[in-house]
């Protein structure tokens, strides 16, 4: 019997109902081919790291409910052998699977097309002493073999179902997963603890190898923006014609070294921006010194990959990072009309070029008759290039469905249609035109451009890149010839002022992770970095988001992400080391080598034992003071629910600064420091705050 095990539910379901039949679901799978095949699945990960207190000495003091205390004495923890333990609710599921597994002669692993859905499977069959893997070479007494689901319609699921691959073949994807597991393990566990210790009972420090750094990008930003101080500085400009009654045009003056400019080449003299307008009006005349105008092409932009996906939709539809990757996921996995969305490729291998004709077919099928009729499905853009293709390719329909949609789910797919159908228009065709002039021995440029052909932005209903929301305003120009004197007709000078960066977005954040290397500042460290996938993977990166707003250091706002006074309170206590992205995106690139086979997984984990015994030494030297962080929107405890200033408190007990008292739901007070963050449930003998509250 040969049994395939699936990552989750619906992605059995899927497989089973293209394996030949009669099909009749048990308890925990579904029995194909009259039982020579059956399906079984996970949901998700059904096997988890066991806690700290697994590997300290029995003797550690335990807290009333339970659990080992946190001390220095056992700090670093670091596992002699890993040990697995299964999750409560997937018990029964395990119990199935491992009876399943005594019958099988053959297993095929079906999980994600990514490391992370590799080692899923990978350590059900390990926990379970599946003896399928053989040394190479060695004829297995059982098989073991990979499924590659990119997409789950029909099509995509028969030719993956025959040609099943070795699993020994992915099994360097096993490796990076676990490594990058036990690296946040090992991370997350001992320097939680070691910067919690540190701060002497004042909240719990929570640490995270992609969690902080990515908290830090946010906290600096928002830093960035509250002292930034606006500069002003001035744009002189002038008006010319050719001729009385023809059109005229403005020209701005073009920078050259002069008294009145910054650091930054902008012309901060007012009075120097006005004389200049001034004699460029007394002269009257403009010299054109040069003129070009021609016509130029732009291509379809690329498909997307998960983070530009993200970063769409929270522009267009303010869709958080996660939603875009829970209705992506759900068109992959649900409604089989899109392919697998955890990819940071945006590209398509050049051998699925023949299937072109039949997914725009389909296309036209499910509504867009009106766009595939103008698509030539026998054009070749840029998008096709397998050199570029990583383990998954740009997430593209599949041209069917299973289902109706609505809502978000129909809003993204309709991106992710018109983004692919786009490769087979003709390129957006413009005429870009620059005038230069000569007044007053000074020169003056204006460019424009005006719509010629509007190509593959036909497809989006607008003249606009369908990534960027805004759109450049169309500039027509006069058609001039070099040499030719125009009229000077008005002049003046333009005020404006420097603008602070932007809030981050959801989808601005994202791509901020997936770029890491345009926020660092060392040369060497960014040339580098820029070869790298960032900090966090497509798959990871909205759950990290997610998980910043649990633990209270960042909350939305609209659509902006922005830090709390505890988020930076955080990333102000903790070593530069741990913060940095740069640390974070380097590690990131150690686990695409190990992925690839170019790095043991053993050096990798050797380098985390020694970073976390570093940083606990740093830890014990520290004395930090972060109050304890409150997730947005309460958590049902102490300061959850609806909450609202009521009077001022005493002194913190923390900082010593003034608190406020807040109420709950249930009418409970409680007091909150505004200066530090930290946070007090009143005693149960009633006394007050600080030494005479409960921190909590």
């Amino acid at each position: 019997m040969k049994l395939f095990i699936a990552e989750k539910p619906s992605l059995g379901k899927a497989i089973a109902q293209y394996l030949p039949g009669p099909h009749k679901s048990g308890t925990g799978c579904i029995e194909c081919d009259g039982g020579k095949q059956i399906v079984t699945w996970a949901f998700g990960h059904i096997f988890e790291q066991v806690e700290p207190d697994y590997y300290t000495p029995d003797d550690v003091p335990v807290t009333p409910k339970g659990k080992k205390k946190w001390r220095w004495d056992e700090l670093p923890i670091l596992p002699g052998q890993w040990k697995l333990a299964p999750k409560d609710d997937a018990r029964a599921q395990i119990k199935v699977i491992r009876d399943l597994l005594k019958k099988a002669n053959a297993v095929v692993n079906a999980g994600d097309p990514d490391r992370e859905g590799q080692l899923l499977v990978d350590e059900i069959l390990d926990e379970c002493g599946w003896n399928g893997l053989q040394p190479a070479g060695l004829q297995p007494a059982r098989q073991t073999q990979r499924i590659w689901l990119a997409a789950l319609d029909e099509q995509s699921v028969k030719k993956a179902l025959a040609n099943l691959k070795d699993n020994r073949d992915y099994q360097n994807l096993k490796l990076s997963a676990q490594a990058r597991s036990r690296a946040d393990w090992m991370m997350g566990m001992n320097l939680t603890r070691a910067f919690t210790l540190a701060n002497k009972g004042s909240g719990v420090v929570s640490v995270g190898r992609v969690q902080t750094p990515t908290l830090r990008l946010i906290a600096d930003r928002d830093n960035a923006i509250e002292h930034f101080k606006p500069k002003d500085f001035f744009v002189p400009r002038i008006q010319c014609a050719a001729a009385q009654g023809t059109a005229s045009f403005w020209s701005a003056w073009q920078v050259r070294e002069i008294d009145g400019l910054d650091g930054d080449n902008q012309l901060v003299d007012k009075s120097v921006a006005e004389n200049l307008a001034a004699k460029a009006k007394a002269s009257g005349k403009a010299l054109v010194v040069d003129y070009s105008s021609k016509e130029q092409q732009q291509a379809a932009p690329l498909g997307f990959s998960l983070a530009e996906l993200q970063k769409t939709c929270s522009a267009k539809f303010g869709m958080s990072a996660k939603q875009t990757l829970d209705v992506a996921q759900a068109l992959y996995e649900d409604h089989k009309c899109a392919t697998y969305p955890r990819s940071d490729c945006r590209y398509l291998p050049e051998e699925q070029f023949g299937e072109a004709g039949r997914v725009l077919s389909g296309l036209a099928k499910l509504g867009y008759a009106d766009l595939t009729q103008g698509a030539d499905s026998g054009k070749k853009s840029g998008i096709w290039n397998t050199s570029k293709v990583t383990a998954h390719h740009a997430i593209i329909p599949t041209g069917s469905m299973t289902g109706q949609l609505s809502g978000d789910l129909k809003k993204v797919f309709d991106l992710i249609v018109k983004q692919y159908i786009s490769q087979f228009y003709p390129p957006y065709v413009y005429r870009a035109t620059k005038i230069v002039l000569d007044c007053s021995s000074e020169k003056w440029v204006a460019s424009g451009q005006v719509p010629v052909s509007a190509g593959w932005k036909a497809v989006f209903g607008k003249l606009s890149d369908p990534e960027d929301d805004s759109e450049e305003p169309v500039l027509s120009l006069p058609v001039l010839q070099k040499g030719e004197t125009l009229t000077v007709t008005a002049a003046d000078v333009q005020a404006k002022q420097t603008k602070p960066p932007a809030r981050f977005t959801d989808g601005t954040l994202i791509e901020a992770m997936s770029n890491i290397h345009k926020f660092v500042e060392d040369p060497q460290a960014k040339a580098k970095l820029k070869e790298t996938s960032g900090i966090g993977t497509e798959a990871t990166r909205a759950s990290i988001l997610e998980t910043l707003l649990k633990r209270g250091f960042i909350e939305r706002k609209g659509k902006q992400v922005v830090s709390t006074q505890a988020g930076r309170a955080v990333i102000k206590a903790l070593p530069d080391v741990l913060t940095n992205p740069a640390t974070t995106a380097q590690w990131e690139d150690v686990l695409g080598g190990i992925a690839d086979g170019k790095v043991p997984a053993e050096k990798f984990e050797a380098a985390q034992r020694d970073f976390v015994t570093k940083l606990v030494g740093v830890a014990k030297q520290s004395n930090i003071q972060v109050g304890e962080a409150r997730p947005a929107g309460g958590s049902g405890k102490a300061g959850g629910g609806d909450r609202k200033p009521k009077k001022a408190g005493p002194k913190c007990g923390a900082c010593g600064k003034p608190t406020v008292v807040l109420q709950t739901k249930t009418g409970k007070d409680w007091l909150k420091c505004e200066a530090c963050g930290a946070a007090f449930w009143p005693s149960k003998d009633g006394k007050a705050c600080g030494t005479q509250w409960e921190k909590r």
